[in-house]
């Protein structure tokens, strides 16, 4: 009988203290915005990394972000103090022949550790 009381304790505890994806946590995902500048015949006149990007985050698959941030001037970005779990992590670039003049560039991320720190692929954009 005990045996099962202690593993019925333990049980609880366990769940009590998983968390959703968000903030609280010790876990960092951070990644580059680099930028292609096309002229009117579609040719690159201009690349590199860029600054003030606009970087969204949400937990994965809804559709509204927890969270911003402006890409700095060497195109770095970096959200801090997440939970494990999985993220949509998205930039919106310059489409000349999209709805809205724009496209998004949406990469989905999981961190699998506690303290770990998940480095993205670049979000490579228009402008």
């Amino acid at each position: 009988m005990k045996k099962i009381a202690f593993l019925v304790v333990i049980t609880i505890l366990s769940l009590s203290c998983s968390h959703d994806e968000g903030y609280g946590g010790l876990a960092t995902i951070r990644g580059k915005v680099f930028g292609k500048d096309y002229n009117s015949n579609g040719n690159v006149v201009g690349q590199g990394y860029v600054g003030g990007f606009k970087v969204y985050i949400s937990k994965h698959g809804e559709p509204n972000y927890f969270d911003s941030k402006d890409s700095a001037p060497d195109g770095s970005f970096k959200f801090d103090y997440l939970y494990e779990g999985k993220y949509d992590i998205w930039v919106y670039g310059d489409c000349d022949y999209c709805a809205w003049d724009q496209v998004y560039v949406l990469k989905t991320i999981e961190i699998t550790s506690k303290k770990q720190t998940v480095e993205t692929e670049d979000f490579v954009v228009s402008f």
